[in-house]
Parts: structure tokens; C-alpha cells; sequence
């Protein structure tokens, strides 16, 4: 099913590719720039366009021991459509990992809570691995109530499942010092992850057999496809998400797909003639998963 958001909003602007940048020798810090334009434009279309109960959390579907890490690496790239002979591409990485429990107060109850790291560094790939250029990685550290991580899209009271509910957090933009997380929650969709639990996802197949990275790993896993739809009179993004969920996966997530398609118009003109600006798109993979895993972050 095809989920359609409309709103009219103040304009956010979309970054273009400009073909002339791409032999620049400043090219690594020019295309991370575009990147994180591309982000920073779909974070606030999503926070203008999306109501709270419109899409889950998207990342975590289960909660192992603690001490588990997984890990997962894929491409980004970004296209003015399928004609564009030379597109950008990154890699990228993401790292889930379970480093500490403790009791916390949630919601009035003190209950057992686990605190959950999230890394991710996306850039060129060379010899020596990721080159992130001036932006580095980025890492959160949230604690959050094990009774909130779940695969469903609601609670049994209805509470929406659409950002991951923390009792406090911490995070660090590449080298700069770490901040505390003043939020109530951490939303994943689409600074950390642009997979999301979609409105009606699709059952492809019950038992599929997904590709990872993972050497002699073969899993079973329940393939997903969903599709939001963000619309605004001059503007509208297409999301196409498949994703592979899986209980024998710590967390959840085998591998997932998501294109984005961002399309464009004058405004007062008619919907036939939205014309396709860019489009980006995204694989990632299981990689690892490993066991004694300890937080990058040191933290009150």
C-alpha cells in the first residue's frame, strides 16, 4: 500500500548535482557537503510533512543480550535519474550495538532499560577504509526502555512505535565534543537510517533468503517492501523501502533497499507536471555480528 502525505509548508530546498564539481580537488568535501544537504533537506521535509504516527522507528525489531554488536556496509548513490552516466557514490556503514543495562525511570516506572549505540560513516572508500572528509562519524548513545523495542507498529495501549523513546542520550558529530540528547526520543528516518517501518508494508515473501556480507551466514528472513509518498505543491519524494527482518538477527535487520525519488514543479502548476529532479538509493547489508561489544562513547 502507498502511503500519501500532503502539506503545504514552507519551501525546503533540494540539493541539485553540479556536474562541474566532480573533478574539483576539493571534490570529498564538496560531495559530503551535497550529501549532507540532501539529508538535512529530507530531515526537515519529514518533520514538516510526516504526522507522529505516520511511520515506526524503522531500525530496531528486537532486543538481544547485551553485548551484541551488528554491523552492516552498503553504497549510496545519488543520480539525476536512471540517464545519469557518471552518478556520486559513497559507502557507508552502520553499527548497532548493546552496551550497558541499567534501571530506569520511564514514564513514572522504574524499569530495565539497555543502552544502545548507533554509529554510522559515510564517505569515499579507499585502501585504508571510509574517508568521511570534514564530516567524520556520527554516534548515538541513547539508554532506552527494553519494553519499547518492538517489531510492531503500536503498543497494546496504541502508543504509536515512530521514534525510539529514550531516558536520556548522548551524541558525537565526527571530532567535535559529545552532547547530551535533550529529546525525548531519537528519530532514526533520515539522518541515521532512510529505511522506515512503512504505513501497510508488504509481505514479498515469508521465508526469504537475503544476500549479506556476513562470510558463511545464510538467514531466513520475512521480506518487507513498503512506499511513502511526501508531497507539497511544488514538490514530492518517493520512498521505495525493502527490508528482510529476521528473529535469528540481532535487532532485527538482515539487509534493506530504499530509492528515493525527488521530483519537482512550479507551484500552482498540475500534479502531471512533477518532472524528476534526483534520485538516491541505498543497499546495506549485514557485515558482522559480534559479541563483547563495548561503547565508543565515554559518557556521565
Amino acid at each position: 500500500m502507498t502511503q500519501i502525505l500532503r502539506c503545504h509548508c514552507p519551501k525546503t530546498i533540494v540539493a541539485g548535482i553540479d556536474d562541474s564539481r566532480r573533478h574539483s580537488p576539493v571534490e570529498g568535501v564538496l560531495v559530503m557537503q551535497l550529501l549532507n544537504r540532501w539529508v538535512s533537506s529530507l530531515f526537515l521535509a519529514s518533520l514538516a510533512l510526516v504526522p507522529s504516527s505516520a511511520h515506526a522507528q524503522g531500525l530496531l525489531f528486537n532486543l538481544p543480550d547485551d553485548g551484541t554488536a551488528v554491523e552492516y556496509e552498503g553504497n549510496i548513490t545519488l543520480s539525476a535519474g536512471p540517464e545519469d552516466n557518471n552518478p556520486l557514490v559513497w559507502t557507508s556503514e552502520l553499527s548497532i550495538k548493546s552496551v550497558g543495562r541499567e534501571e530506569a525511570e520511564y514514564k513514572g516506572t522504574v524499569q530495565p532499560c539497555r543502552w544502545i549505540e548507533i554509529k554510522v560513516i559515510t564517505g569515499k572508500s579507499e585502501a585504508a577504509g571510509i574517508d568521511p572528509g570534514p564530516v567524520g562519524a556520527r554516534i548515538y548513545k541513547v539508554l532506552v526502555p527494553e519494553s519499547r523495542i518492538m517489531p510492531d507498529r503500536q503498543d497494546s495501549d496504541g502508543i504509536p512505535n515512530d521514534v525510539l523513546p529514550i531516558v536520556k542520550g548522548f551524541r558525537r558529530l565526527g571530532e567535535n565534543e559529545i552532547k547530551e540528547i535533550r529529546s525525548p526520543g531519537l528519530v532514526i528516518y533520515p539522518t541515521i537510517s532512510l529505511l522506515t517501518n512503512y504505513d501497510s508494508p508488504e509481505v514479498v515473501a515469508n521465508a526469504d533468503v537475503p544476500e549479506v556480507l556476513a562470510q558463511g551466514l545464510s538467514v531466513t528472513a520475512k521480506h518487507m517492501k513498503g512506499v511513502q509518498v511526501m508531497e507539497r505543491p511544488e514538490s514530492r519524494s518517493t520512498n521505495t523501502g525493502e527490508y528482510w527482518v529476521s528473529s535469528e538477527i540481532p535487532f532485527g535487520l538482515a539487509r534493506w533497499v530504499v530509492s528515493i525519488t525527488t521530483e519537482t514543479k512550479e507551484t500552482t502548476s498540475p500534479r502531471s507536471e512533477f518532472r524528476l529532479l534526483q534520485t538516491r538509493q541505498t543497499d546495506m547489508k549485514l557485515k558482522r555480528i559480534r559479541q563483547n561489544a563495548e561503547s565508543e562513547l565515554i559518557t556521565p
